[in-house]
Order: structure tokens, then sequence, then C-alpha cells
């Protein structure tokens, strides 16, 4: 058992042994990741403070109620977008 038997070749540290082209990733997908995760994460952070700020059984601030209604449907659509792009392009190629 000395020997690898795995059919999949070894992946070197550019991805090419996966198919994957490096150069695909414009900076304009970058950009768009970037601020999808970074909405969603400001929403779970802004409903996190809701949370606890209802438990601790004080008036949330409204700037919370506010960044977590709207920045984690907009993170979650652009998370979306994102997935779209990518499969559109690798249906082109």
């Amino acid at each position: 058992m000395s020997q690898n038997s795995s059919s999949v070749p070894a992946a070197d540290d550019d991805g090419a042994a996966t198919g994957r082209d490096r150069s695909q990733t414009t900076p304009a997908r970058l950009v768009l990741l970037v601020a999808a995760v970074a909405l969603a994460i400001i929403g779970l952070l802004s409903l996190g403070a809701v949370l606890v700020s209802a438990w601790a059984g004080a008036d949330p601030w409204p700037g919370f109620v506010t960044a977590a209604y709207f920045c984690l449907p907009l993170g979650f659509l652009l998370m979306l977008v994102t997935v779209v792009v990518n499969i559109v392009s690798r249906g082109r190629n």
C-alpha cells in the first residue's frame, strides 16, 4: 500500500489540477463577493445586538434594527447573484 492508487491528480499551488483558472476571478466579482459577505456580517451582528438588547429588557437602538432589516437580506441576495454569475460564466467556458 505504498503506492497512491488515487486517480485524482495532486493539486499544485495554483489549482491547475482542479481545472480552475484563477484569471476568471475579476475585480468586479471580488468586490461583489466582499460586499455580500460584509453586508451579511453587519446584518448578523446587528441582529445579535437587537436580540441581546431585547433579552436584557432594553429597547434596541433603531440603527441596529434598520441594519438587520436591510443588510442581512441584501447580503444574501448579493451572494445569490455571485453564485448565478459564476454558474453562467462556467457555462460559457
